[in-house]
């Protein structure tokens, strides 16, 4: 017989898995302020200890910064940054927006059919929810970004492999920071996110029927319609 050492959890460690899946999920947004840590503490009913050890542990990992003064936040992304395995190879002087696309489709591709295998219940809530939000009246240019990134990490969230979502998050923060010009073009065509939509609805029937070859099919699609408008970018 073999057998594995069975390891004790610190209730810090369950604090700061809850608090990352809530940041992964796009329940507390990139710069939005989180609650204090004494609240945290009484709605997890658990010491302010663990609560402050947890944030410590997100604060190294580059997930929150705490201004002094104020209040932790959730970190936005940034052009270079030591947390982000991305920040350097995907300079601006060292890629292009369609090397960062060929890495999606091969990443997401990926990862799709793993969610449409593995998405739970609450997945799909999380996944139907991020969706309304993209379609849901005349939204503006940041709020549809956020909104895209937000589904896409529903989607990475599914597969509930936290190496895939831990890489998906820095991923798509980073991107998406560095690619205003490709999402202005994206916004200045009215019927864009109307075909956007379309696109984002089949991926998502094709998880609820945990069709894993149709997910992947559906979402080739959807990032090559994104790549489509990359030559519209050369003179920007």
């Amino acid at each position: 017989m073999l057998f594995s050492p069975i390891k004790k959890r610190h209730i810090s460690d369950i604090v700061f898995e809850q608090l990352r899946d809530n940041i992964y999920r796009g329940d507390i947004k990139a710069g939005e302020k989180l609650i204090s840590e004494r609240e945290i503490a009484s709605i997890l009913k658990v010491s302010h200890s663990s609560v402050k050890k947890a944030i410590v542990r997100l604060i190294k990992m580059g997930y929150v910064e705490k201004r002094q003064g104020v209040g932790n936040f959730v970190k936005l992304p940034e052009a270079c940054s030591l947390h982000n395995p991305f920040s350097h190879i995907m300079a601006s002087d060292e890629s292009s927006l369609d090397e960062l696309l060929d890495v999606r489709i091969g990443l997401e591709c990926y990862g799709v059919a793993l969610a449409a295998e593995r998405a739970v219940t609450e997945d799909m809530i999380s996944l139907k929810q991020a969706l309304s939000e993209l379609t849901n009246g005349q939204l503006t240019q940041q709020e549809a970004k956020d909104a895209d990134i937000n589904f896409h990490m529903a989607i990475a969230y599914a597969t509930h492999n936290s190496v895939h979502i831990d890489l998906m998050w820095r991923f798509y923060n980073y991107m998406f920071h560095g690619v205003d010009e490709l999402y202005s073009l994206l916004y200045e065509k009215n019927n864009t996110f109307r075909i956007i939509e379309k696109q984002h609805y089949k991926i998502l029937e094709a998880i609820q029927c945990q069709d894993a070859k149709n997910s992947k099919r559906y979402m080739l699609q959807h990032i090559a319609f994104l790549q489509s408008f990359l030559p519209m970018t050369d003179d920007l």
